[in-house]
């Protein structure tokens, strides 16, 4: 839908932007993009009757919604496939939230159990119940999922913990599941996991109570049911290891597992669910001794259900083929002839009175035996149950002291078969308990607290299932459990005649309105349903006990941990009679009980859509069955009409108080009344309207659960606002702390930093050996070997630039711009500027070309560090090095680097034992094959760098060869610094073109260029407060600048004189005029009116170009250069940002770049008007010679007639202007001997003998 926006035109549909990718994404399942379908709380229903609950819960669920609320009771619809809805994402989003800003889940659940425990400091529990195959199990598996999702932080203890809780699940559920033909993962044992959490809301530990295994599963199903899911896996996802030691073969070979006809499922994968129940084992902490004594018992479990028996004319039972038990034998450990003899024959004892009696051998016939090979089976793996779940909690045991829990009821559902017995009974009597717990804490307790309470209510009817529990458990009068136990205990040795005792006794419970008997059979009215229950093998299953003879024979057995599953031996002397079955599961019943009454229970109510298990099939009469047996009608009632929330003044008060000024300051609480005026105090503070709460005797009543939300969400918004202000300050005291640290480190590292670079150039000092003179700059102070003079090793350098355009990705070790020489044909040797680049593994010599008047770079030459097989250097102060690689191809190198010593370290350090030769000369291979020798001379008329030509430099005197590095200057104290101006920013080392000569000194600057030819930084700048790194630099760019007659610069010791303007002389109409004295007004003739004004003529056209004007001579030096002389008259292409500028010649004849400072722009103006004409004086007496006056001689001007000044003003204006000429002819002959000499220079470089 597109978002309408409205901005003074009515209905302007604007498109919505696109989601951010990696912003809030798009949830899996989220309801609120859908059209609700139903409604989502049974509660808003307009009319509430049984069949309108039913008729939302087909809507929602035909539309994929399984979850629906009754208040704080969630119902789910078994939905028989993956809707998608338990992702990691629909997880995370319900997190941290209420069950009304989310749609039904059961992850709703599950946070609101996490967050009343952390916040209110009470153990939680869930109680799912339901009918079997309606998704008791799945939803208890939701509800760890998600606990152990949110709970507590990722360390590796809390991890663990996590990890071997979810374990459990498939453990437990390969054991305790089967295929029934209501469910294909039907639970067949109860399990009530509490999970154990520290003061932090993190789990440590956790523990699992285990409820009534149906082990008669184990030795027989009905038609398309299947035994446990263990066996299953074992026989088909065994190793063939496994197979060899245990005999195990495909389910189809055993009797336990083959008999129902049922031995593969759809949907149920068992060879990888083996894997993973192996994989659960090792989580858990079962070590491979363990894993493998449980997967013995199993395999001797499946061969016991294979030992036959033949009967004889005595109905004498005997085992049909010995090999059976010979090999179960071997898997118990016991020996085959006692197993054999404990199979078929009974030990009986007779006794009489305090006298021990006789003992003998009864022989069984086959039912018989069958009946005691079933019970061996049998008790060999409930015991193994119970024994993993007890090593399940030994392993879950809390190493800390636990806080609160939260428990999670996953058991069987209400069971109705063509056939029921007494596991039928059993499990349905717990559902019965479960349903009462229910009762009495949602419809019972509440509106009899209501009562209590005194709050306005209307009593609403419901059933009450307590008359169906007592008729099953209580003793006086006795039900069903104590009938059968008297029956157990006065006819144990018949079993028919134990079942028609317990027949006849079920009499006294037949006043029971929800009992009926009939023949065979009973009827009891359950919440769920009518069922009728068959008395035959109740007494036998009742009694849970094993023959003697077994038990001597497994005490028997070598293995002991199959005797450790048998600990509790009979004690006959005990009058006492022993537990039977249904006293077990009475007194589980009572504790579970006992148990969730100490916890805040959540509720799931579960409903089976179905009998066909089809994913789109809904049975309404049979879900209708369901609503009405679940009691949600009532449920709904009650919701609608009750309380959302309740809690008692005093801990009402604790937890609100933050919230009124009055009860509350700076956190503590001040309120010195009760605890019932506080609560109204925060009520009315809170604007919560009184519609909204009753107060009752002894607590608050809150109706709707929004308004308890918005108390929640008040009090969380007062700490967070607590604590963005302790953040506020505490991140400004980290700040402070940073900053300081920040301060330190950064001295630090410069002085550690310094310090490195020190003895990198103390090292420089080391190589030399006292065999070269040294420059003055070289033994600064402030001298370092930074190496990367250019800044090629950042990218966002003009440096980086540099690197870039000619393909380098390696780092640069050491770069800097010198010279070297160039000689072209039929001309002599040039010095041209290149820039040098020293890497791990290659030496670059760059030099600048203009292609397509844009500055490119090109590698002239590349040299492999490996290929230098030494370095030359003279025993002078000059700068001239040479690399020597005696390729029969290519020349050596010679260049000059004013930082030739650090170059030289450099390369040694790449490659160890490089040859340095330090004389009087270098040799070279000038060209490939041809050795040359280059003379070094002292000559102290040489000022500059050094002098090249005809293989001999010459250059002046250096430091002595020992001289060593001045110490680095101190900085001054604060107290005594005084601040400097900021000397001027200056073109950096590694700008694209190097820095343009400067006009020749002594001369005055071009009008319009003063700020262009000021001194660059670092020529007439004070450096002493420079670092040391600035410092070396700026020595670097200075060091060398081929149009300055390569002086060195000394930027720490000396200061470049800077050039001093010539001021131009005033006009006579600007110069001050001398005050006039009086005189005596002489009578003369009028002046002559003025001429007429001159006309102006047209101004000249203007140029296409800018028209330039060069103001001193300049010698290109490059190819990409041009030469102009003094007064030439050039066009300017384009002007560079760094003082160069692309120039031509008016016939574009040639083009190149020159020095911008070196031209002055030439501007057309008008033409003067023409002079008036000259009028003839009139004939007057001459004047006689008047003396000096006293004005004349002190400077001050004779004041004159009109006239008289106009011929004077002319004559100043004219002496003034031959004062300015005169002053030019003096500038420009200096500037022409200082042009002559440097052109001398040039010449004088020029190698005319070179043999090119």
């Amino acid at each position: 839908m597109a978002i309408i926006q409205r901005n003074n035109k009515k209905g302007q549909a604007k498109k919505a932007p696109p989601p951010k990718r990696g912003a809030v994404q798009k949830a899996t399942f989220d309801i609120a993009k859908k059209k609700e379908v139903g409604v989502s709380d049974l509660t808003l229903l307009s009319k509430v009757s049984d069949e309108s609950i039913n008729e939302n819960l087909k809507k929602r669920f035909e539309n994929g919604i399984i979850y629906t609320y009754i208040g704080h009771v969630l119902i789910s619809v078994n939905p028989f496939r993956d809707l998608g809805i338990y992702t990691e994402e629909v997880l995370q989003s319900y997190k941290g939230k209420n069950r009304l800003e989310v749609p039904p889940h059961v992850f709703a659940v599950a946070e609101a159990m996490y967050y009343n425990m952390k916040s209110y400091k009470e153990n939680q529990c869930v109680i799912i119940s339901g009918e079997s195959g309606a998704g008791k199990t799945e939803a208890a598996k939701r509800i760890m999922q998600y606990i152990a999702s949110v709970s507590g932080e990722s360390s590796s203890n809390i991890q663990k913990i996590k990890d071997m809780v979810l374990a459990t699940n498939p453990l437990l559920e390969s054991f305790g599941c089967a295929k029934t033909l209501r469910n294909n993962n039907s639970s067949r044992h109860g399990k009530y996991l509490q999970i154990q959490f520290n003061q932090q809301g993190e789990p440590i530990g956790a523990n699992i109570t285990n409820y009534l295994l149906e082990k008669a599963r184990v030795v027989g199903q009905i038609q398309n049911e299947r035994n446990f899911h263990i066996f299953y896996q074992f026989t088909k996802g065994a190793s063939q290891a496994q197979r060899d030691t245990y005999g195990i073969q495909t389910p189809e070979t055993y009797r336990y597992t083959n008999d129902s006809k049922c031995t593969s499922v759809d949907g149920i994968d068992d060879i990888a669910d083996f894997k993973e129940t192996i994989r659960a084992m090792e989580i858990i902490g079962l070590h491979q001794t363990e894993q493998d004594q449980i997967l013995r018992l199993l395999a001797s479990i499946l061969w016991i259900g294979n030992v036959d028996f033949t009967e004889n004319d005595q109905e004498q039972a005997s085992i049909k083929d010995l090999s059976v038990p010979n090999f179960v034998a071997y898997l118990l450990d016991v020996d085959a002839d006692a197993l054999e003899k404990a199979l078929t024959q009974r030990i009986v004892e007779t006794s009489h009175g305090a006298r021990r009696g006789s003992i003998y051998e009864v022989p069984l016939n086959k039912v018989q035996a069958k009946a005691v090979r079933d019970a061996l089976a049998k008790a060999i793996y409930n015991n193994l149950f119970d024994w993993i779940v007890e090593r399940v909690n030994q392993s879950l045991e809390a190493t800390e002291g636990k806080d609160k829990t939260i428990g999670i009821l996953d058991i069987y559902g209400f069971e109705i078969f063509e056939s029921n017995s007494f596991e039928q009974i059993c499990i349905n009597y717990v559902n019965e308990k479960l349903q009462q717990i229910f009762i009495q804490l949602t419809l019972k307790t509440e509106q009899e607290e209501y009562v209590r309470e005194q709050i306005t209510w209307t009593p609403i009817k419901y059933f009450n299932n307590k008359i169906v529990c007592d008729l099953i458990e209580e003793k006086r009068p006795p039900g069903i459990f104590a009938a059968l136990n008297d029956a157990c205990a006065t006819a144990h040795a018949n079993v028919d005649a134990a079942d028609q005792s317990f027949a006849q006794r079920l009499g006294l419970v037949a006043e029971n309105p929800h009992f009926e008997q009939r023949q065979n059979k009973f009827l009891i009215k359950h919440y769920a349903g009518d069922v009728y229950y068959d008395i035959k093998g109740m007494t036998e299953k009742n009694k849970d006990q094993l023959l003697k003879d077994l038990l001597l024979l497994i005490s028997k057995s070598g293995n002991p941990f199959l005797t450790s599953l048998f600990p509790d031996q009979v004690d006959t002397s005990s009058r006492r009679r022993p537990p039977t079955a249904s006293d077990k599961i009475k007194q589980s019943a009572n504790d579970l009980m006992h148990t969730l009454s100490l916890s805040q229970p959540s509720y799931i109510r579960t409903i089976k859509p179905n009998q066909t298990k089809i994913p789109t099939d809904y049975d309404t009469k049979m879900v209708l069955h369901q609503v009405k047996y679940l009691g949600l009608h009532e449920n709904v009632r009650i919701r609608r009409a009750g309380f959302a929330y309740r809690q008692t003044y005093e801990k009402f008060t604790e937890r609100f108080y933050l919230l009124s000024s009055k009860t509350s300051y700076a956190g503590d609480y001040i309120w010195k009344g009760d605890s019932r005026s506080a609560t109204v105090e925060i009520l009315k503070d809170t604007s919560i309207p009184t519609s909204e709460y009753q107060m009752g005797t002894t607590k608050v009543f809150i109706k709707t659960p929004e308004t308890l939300f918005a108390l929640e969400h008040m009090r969380d918004m007062y700490w967070h606002n607590m604590a963005a202000r302790i953040q506020r300050a505490w991140r400004h005291y980290q700040q402070r702390k940073i900053d300081a640290a920040i301060k330190i480190q950064r001295a630090w590292r410069g002085i550690k930093g310094k310090k490195k670079l020190i003895e990198l150039r103390d090292e420089g000092h080391t190589l030399l050996k006292g065999r070269k003179e040294r420059r003055r700059m070289s033994l600064n102070g402030y001298r370092r070997f930074l190496g990367d003079y250019l800044a090629c090793n950042d990218p966002k350098s003009a440096g980086g630039f540099l690197a870039r355009a000619v393909g380098l990705n390696e780092k640069v070790v050491f770069s800097m711009t010198g010279e070297t020489l160039v000689a072209k044909f039929g001309r002599s040797s040039l010095r041209v500027p290149r820039k040098f680049i020293l890497t791990n593994s290659k030496f670059l010599i760059i030099s600048e070309q203009i292609i397509n008047h844009q500055l490119s770079f090109v590698v002239d030459r590349t040299i492999q560090i490996s290929s230098i097989k030494y370095v030359a250097m003279s025993n002078l102060r000059d700068d001239w090095v040479a690399l020597s690689i005696q390729s029969p191809s290519e020349p050596d190198v010679f260049i000059s680097c004013p930082f030739k010593t650090e170059l030289v370290l450099m390369l040694t350090k790449l490659r160890r034992g490089l040859d340095v030769r330090i004389g009087p000369t270098i040799q070279y291979f000038k060209k490939p094959g041809k050795l040359t020798t280059i003379k070094f001379q002292k000559d102290e008329s040489v000022t500059k760098e050094d002098v090249y030509k005809s293989s001999t430099v010459r250059v002046s005197s250096g430091m002595p060869p020992n001289s060593v590095s001045d110490p680095t200057p101190k900085k001054k104290s604060s107290g005594n610094y005084q601040p400097k101006p900021r000397p001027q920013p200056r073109p950096a080392a590694s700008q694209a073109r190097r820095i343009p000569p400067a006009p020749p000194a002594a001369q005055p600057l071009p009008s319009g260029h003063i700020g262009a030819a000021q001194t660059p930084s670092g020529y007439g700048q004070p450096v002493q407060q420079q670092s040391s790194h600035s410092a070396a630099v700026a020595a670097a760019n200075s060091a060398y600048n081929p149009y300055n007659g390569g002086q060195n610069q000394q930027p720490t010791q000396q200061q470049r004189t800077p050039v001093t303007p010539v001021t131009r002389p005033k006009p006579a109409q600007e110069q001050p005029q001398p005050r006039p004295t009086p005189v005596v007004k002489a009578h003369k003739a009028p002046p002559p009116p003025p001429p007429p004004a001159a006309v102006q003529p047209p101004p000249p056209p203007q140029p296409a170009e800018p028209t330039y004007k060069a103001l001193y001579d300049f010698s290109s030096s490059d190819s990409n250069q041009l030469s102009i002389k003094q007064g030439e008259i050039v066009l300017l292409v384009k002007q560079g940002s760094d003082g160069w500028c692309l120039a031509k010649r008016k016939d574009s004849s040639e083009e190149g770049w020159t020095p911008f400072t070196y031209l002055q722009e030439v501007k057309t103006v008008a033409a003067p008007p023409p002079a008036p004409p000259a009028t003839r004086p009139k004939k007057a007496a001459p004047a006689p010679p008047a003396k000096k006056s006293s004005a004349a001689t002190s400077g001050i001007a004779t004041p004159v007639t009109p006239a008289a000044g106009g011929a004077n003003l002319g004559t100043g204006l004219a002496e003034a202007l031959k004062q300015k000429n005169q002053a030019n002819n003096s500038l420009a002959g200096g500037l022409a001997d200082a042009l002559k000499a440097r052109t001398g220079r040039r010449d004088s470089d020029d190698d005319s003998d070179d043999d090119w």
